[in-house]
């Protein structure tokens, strides 16, 4: 298993907007938990004891307020990752701070790692759940050089935007339905047959797809009206169903102790040493 090098300051990487909002993580995060493994569930249960997946899904983002130097300058860039222009993803080239892919790859080893004390694996769980669910916002993946579409402006429901934070809460709230009915929409929206072919585990496969969609998703015009929510309506419902199927997918895999994980991360005995003393030191 590999790990990318953490300690590295990565400032220069301006972080994008929150990805599909506090209600898209927690209503992910709702879903993921019916899809664990019973070996998944144990595990869980066993890290992050009462709490459940709905609310650390927001954690991630909830910290971001934090003043450590870890969540004001370290931790902004693990939440993206920065495909090239022709949408592919390349793991060796993400930036020396790292990105989400690397951070996921290293969280993962941190995570089943029985040597890390519990908080400091409880963190790492907490924000690889945030990560599996930030990279099926098609704009955590964006082609553009646009900071994910932050940069884009654009009008919405008569206000100021930009298009990632249309995408990351903007189009979820016109719905105006609250948790519990946007879990029941995507019950009703979803067969078991989707979930059964939403069985991948690589996030490589995961940032291929948003990188592809995001390409589809910028409007001709910067006002956007209704039929701009109808049209992006079922990439929107599919995107969120799959981040809490995928949650747990990469979660069941990740405690099957027979499964390999498919990161292309080359592994150094040095990195995972400063992965451990980097956790360590950000839970004093």
């Amino acid at each position: 298993m590999s790990c990318a090098l953490l300690m590295v300051q990565a400032a220069l990487f301006t972080p994008p907007a929150k990805a599909w909002g506090a209600q898209g993580h927690r209503v992910a995060g709702t879903l993921a938990e019916r899809h664990l493994s019973p070996a998944a569930q144990k595990a869980v249960a066993g890290i992050l004891g009462s709490e459940s997946m709905a609310s650390v899904s927001t954690w991630a983002d909830r910290m971001r307020s934090d003043p450590s130097p870890f969540w004001q300058t370290r931790a902004g860039p693990f939440h993206y990752v920065s495909p090239s222009a022709s949408g592919r993803y390349q793991p060796r080239n993400a930036p020396p701070g790292g990105d989400a892919y690397t951070a996921l790859a290293d969280f993962a080893d941190a995570v089943r790692d029985d040597s890390l004390s519990l908080d400091e694996r409880r963190l790492a769980l907490r924000f690889s759940i945030h990560i599996v669910q930030d990279l099926h916002q098609p704009l955590h993946a964006g082609v553009r050089n646009d900071r994910g579409g932050n940069d884009f402006k654009v009008s919405f429901g008569g206000n100021d935007s930009n298009l990632h934070r249309v995408w990351d809460s903007g189009l979820l709230s016109a719905a105006k339905r609250s948790d519990r009915e946007w879990i029941a929409h995507l019950d009703r929206t979803f067969s078991e047959a989707e979930h059964d072919a939403w069985q991948e585990p690589d996030p490589l496969v995961w940032i291929h797809e948003s990188a592809e969609l995001s390409r589809s998703i910028y409007p001709d015009s910067k006002v956007l009206a209704r039929r701009y929510v109808e049209r992006h309506r079922d990439t929107v419902e599919r995107r969120l169903a799959q981040a809490g199927v995928r949650s747990a997918v990469w979660l069941n895999a990740l405690f099957d102790h027979n499964s390999q994980h498919p990161y292309d991360v080359a592994p150094t005995a040095t990195r995972w040493e400063r992965l451990k003393q980097f956790l360590k030191k950000i839970i004093q």
